[in-house]
């Protein structure tokens, strides 16, 4: 019997073609700037925590797609699309790292907390209101102009005949792994704190990317997004209590008792976080991923 005839045979699906990638591209950053507007009607009507959050997600997602049109429109052009972009990340980041802040500290029903409270709300309402200006200001049809023209730039002869966004993709993948794969090993110790911050960011930018890939390559990156999603998950809790606990220690006006309590609780929380870290090191370590 032949090997071709052979029912053991493993028989791998062709590679996608040039021109099926860079529609698929092009598909996926119009996709995404769609979203982006359709999320930016919802939450300019109802500013609230999940809709600032669903926003600064969506712009972050488009920010993934457009970062990787540099080698097809340059990288003036890319970035001028970018920027704008990653100021709206920015503002929104400012306000949800508030909401967060103010609901955590609210759940803890603490008295002498109302002053901190207080501030912390004043500046929130600051917070929105410039969040809200630069969405409301926000040049959507020159966005609109550029994106468009920037996804039906990509399908060109040139780039279709080149073959090479897929080479340009694995090589992206693998430099954003890089920097995990470096922080890994040093997480596990309590004082790490500044290795943690910068894996949750790493994790952070692989994630954004590995769903750009899933949206390119059909939908085959489920197992790593769900594995980073896990992770992002857990080291954003513990950054958000180094923020909270710095925040804190820094509050002037907040009674020593009441310092000293919510400092010991956060303490605490963040040793349980480390632990689920520490299990989730050794049960599901991150590996190298690129699947076609």
């Amino acid at each position: 019997m032949s090997l071709s005839n052979s029912p053991h045979r493993t028989v791998q699906p062709p590679l996608p073609g040039s021109r099926q990638l860079l529609e698929a591209f092009a598909a996926c950053l119009t996709s995404r700037w769609d979203d982006l507007l359709q999320l930016r009607h919802q939450t300019l009507n109802c500013f609230d925590v999940e809709h600032i959050h669903d926003l600064r997600v969506a712009s972050r997602r488009l920010r993934g797609a457009v970062e990787q049109l540099g080698p097809f429109i340059g990288t003036e052009r890319m970035d001028r699309l970018r920027r704008p972009i990653r100021r709206l990340t920015r503002e929104l980041g400012l306000v949800r790292n508030l909401d967060e802040t103010l609901l955590y500290l609210e759940k803890t029903g603490e008295q002498g907390l109302e002053p901190l409270l207080a501030s912390l709300g004043q500046q929130r309402k600051q917070e929105a209101a410039q969040a809200r200006r630069l969405l409301e200001t926000l040049d959507c049809m020159k966005l609109e102009r550029q994106l468009r023209a920037a996804a039906t730039a990509l399908v060109t002869p040139d780039n279709i005949a080149s073959q090479g966004l897929l080479a340009l993709l694995s090589e992206r993948n693998l430099a954003l792994y890089y920097p995990i794969h470096a922080l890994l090993p040093l997480v596990a110790a309590p004082e790490m704190v500044e290795e943690r911050h910068a894996l949750r960011i790493a994790v952070k930018k692989w994630r954004y990317f590995t769903e750009l890939l899933h949206a390119i390559l059909g939908g085959k990156q489920q197992v790593l997004l769900d594995q980073l999603r896990q992770y992002q998950s857990v080291l954003g809790d513990m950054n958000d209590r180094v923020v909270i606990a710095a925040l804190l220690q820094g509050a002037a006006d907040l009674p020593e008792p009441v310092r000293e309590k919510q400092l010991k609780n956060i303490a605490k929380e963040q040793r349980k976080l480390l632990k689920k870290l520490c299990d989730l090191l050794i049960a599901n370590p991150i590996a190298y991923c690129f699947e076609l």
